[in-house]
């Protein structure tokens, strides 16, 4: 009987590899052969994934070695039967070739929005969960005084133990939180905002990419301009604010109809 392959064995296995595999877990060649890359390069302290496959695949050779040879068979010779003259068959009239049917074409998909068409998918989903594992950003005293709000400012000092990023401290903005620049600050709706002051800042849009947000310092009157410019062209306004204010006279025929007790 042959013996049992050791891990010394292995070629490109040495002593000092033998004992922090013996470290963890793995002691025996046919455990090796069973074992998988990634995990074994993560249990054993300088092994590479690629340097810990070739060991798998060195130690599967020794486990199971080249099946071996099986003797070959002689060809056996076939009879040769004689062959029978067939009965002659009587030819039949040819039938008219018949022109095959054309197969109906499916009906091509409908094109997509052409803002998703221009939109990366796959960066989207990145920038999604990135977003899930981003904290809430709070100001670094928030919870300490009532006067200090949420919104985040820069941490500044010498001797901040926030900003050297020390255990048990709030998290701190940096830019490992930030998304792909291609779909970053993105509106959800994935339309591209378009700052709108005045009524002819709408026109040349593209209402299928692009979705105005109307300034805060705009006033009723223009805005109300701006959303009607807005509707027409089939543009969507992002923050549409109070509706249409209604007229005084408007209000008093409405009530003209209604009677009082």
């Amino acid at each position: 009987m042959s013996k049992k392959p050791k891990l010394t064995d292995v070629p490109g296995l040495g002593v000092k590899m033998e004992e922090r595999l013996a470290k963890a877990g793995v002691k025996t060649v046919a455990k090796l052969s069973k074992s998988k890359a990634d995990k074994l390069a993560a249990k054993v302290e300088g092994l590479s994934e690629a340097g810990a496959a070739k060991l798998i695949a060195a130690a599967q050779e020794l486990v199971s070695p080249p099946p071996a040879e099986k003797p070959k068979k002689k060809p056996v010779k076939k009879k040769v039967k004689e062959e029978k003259p067939k009965p002659k068959r009587e030819e039949k009239a040819e039938k008219p070739k018949v022109k095959p049917k054309k197969r109906k074409k499916k009906p091509e998909p409908k094109p997509k929005l052409v803002r998703d068409t221009l939109i990366n998918q796959r960066l989207l989903r990145i920038a999604k969960e990135k977003r899930k594992k981003q904290p809430k950003f709070r100001h670094e005293q928030a919870h300490r005084w009532t006067r200090v709000g949420d919104s985040w400012r820069k941490v500044r000092g010498i001797d901040s133990a926030t900003r050297e990023k020390r255990k048990g401290r709030i998290a701190m903005v940096s830019s490992g939180y930030r998304k792909p620049k291609a779909v970053r600050g993105m509106h959800p709706s994935r339309f591209t905002e378009v700052y709108v002051e005045r009524p002819s800042d709408v026109e040349g849009l593209d209402p299928d990419i692009h979705a105005i947000r109307i300034g805060a310092t705009v006033g009723l009157r223009k805005r109300q301009e701006i959303i009607r410019r807005a509707d027409a062209l089939m543009v969507r306004v992002l923050n549409p604010g109070a509706p249409e204010t209604v007229v005084e006279e408007d209000l008093f025929t409405d009530l003209e109809g209604l009677e009082v007790d």
